[in-house]
């Protein structure tokens, strides 16, 4: 169960020793990744290799917050997992702390390069900031965004959440990411999608982000969101229609008109192969850094436009 967050999570950090900018890092790696690279905390203070990286990165490992991933070449990926870390901010047992697979950890990395450059956003940081979110300011019935156990749906928990306008949370979009981990077919954002239909369409107003390191998936994967929130069979949009009118909780209430929005994001970075023995195809079809290049499709019903507030 999620513990009760401190107040300030980033002065809490730093009564460990850490400075106030390599507290804030923390902070945001240990909401939204788990796992994280040099690179990353140079772009976070905004520098260039240094003296700085590596006392920060000699530090949060002699006290036992991280550990190191040695990937050969010189590279290396370094896992936050202490649990007093994610005590501080308010999810002891966070999945963050848990190793992961290869795949999962390259998504993280990816997560929290998205994060990193869009730290402007209002992200809902925590499991309870979703729920509340959801089920108090926007009134979607909790078994649209909960699993059996009461706990958000998996795909929410590993989704950084933000909104656009964070001064009228009640009708502002909402962002939701997904990062492609170096995949070769459109299914796994097709059980992304198909996991969290139910709660876009009662939002409304929303935008998915996809993140891959090649374009390679693009299109498929902007087809698969226009033919669930567009190109719609009437026979499907009836079936939907009819399950909300019957739910207690909704009354008589239709969902709202949707304004979905699609937009692809290319990222360019390099992540470290974790396994040597990983599939040759995986190198050959992705590009590797996060590039202004990008592909944007918002889409309304009943009409099309461009462009998107992301980034």
């Amino acid at each position: 169960m999620p513990s009760c967050p401190i107040a300030d999570p980033v002065l809490a950090l730093r009564s460990l020793g850490y400075t106030e900018r390599e507290a804030s890092f923390l902070y945001i790696v240990g909401v939204h990744s788990g796992y994280f690279l040099r690179r990353q905390f140079d772009y976070f203070i905004n520098r260039n290799r240094g003296a700085i990286a590596q006392h920060f990165l000699e530090k949060v490992q002699s006290l036992g917050h991280a550990e190191r991933m040695d990937c050969g070449e010189s590279r290396f990926i370094y896992h936050l997992y202490s649990k007093p870390i994610y005590r501080m901010l308010g999810n002891a047992d966070s999945q963050n702390r848990r190793l992961k697979g290869d795949g999962q950890i390259r998504a993280r990395l990816m997560t929290l390069d998205y994060v990193l450059e869009n730290e402007q956003q209002h992200y809902l940081a925590s499991e309870a900031d979703k729920i509340d979110f959801f089920s108090g300011v926007r009134k979607v019935p909790r078994e649209f965004f909960t699993g059996g156990s009461g706990s958000l749906l998996p795909a929410l928990v590993a989704s950084p959440v933000s909104l656009s306008d964070r001064t009228r949370p009640s009708v502002s979009p909402v962002r939701f990411q997904f990062s492609d981990e170096a995949l070769l077919t459109e299914s796994k954002f097709s059980r992304f999608l198909t996991s969290i239909e139910r709660l876009l369409r009662m939002l409304g107003s929303f935008e998915v982000v996809y993140a891959s390191t090649s374009a390679h998936t693009f299109s498929g994967a902007e087809q698969e969101f226009m033919t669930r929130f567009v190109e719609e069979p009437e026979e499907r949009q009836q079936n939907l229609s009819n399950a909300w009118t019957r739910h207690p909780d909704s009354g008589t209430r239709r969902h709202p008109p949707l304004q979905a929005t699609f937009t692809s994001l290319l990222l360019t970075y390099h992540y470290p192969q974790i396994r040597r023995k990983e599939e040759p195809s995986l190198g050959t079809v992705r590009r590797t850094g996060l590039s202004p290049q990008r592909q944007t499709r918002a889409i309304e019903r009943d009409r099309t436009r461009t462009g998107s507030d992301t980034g």
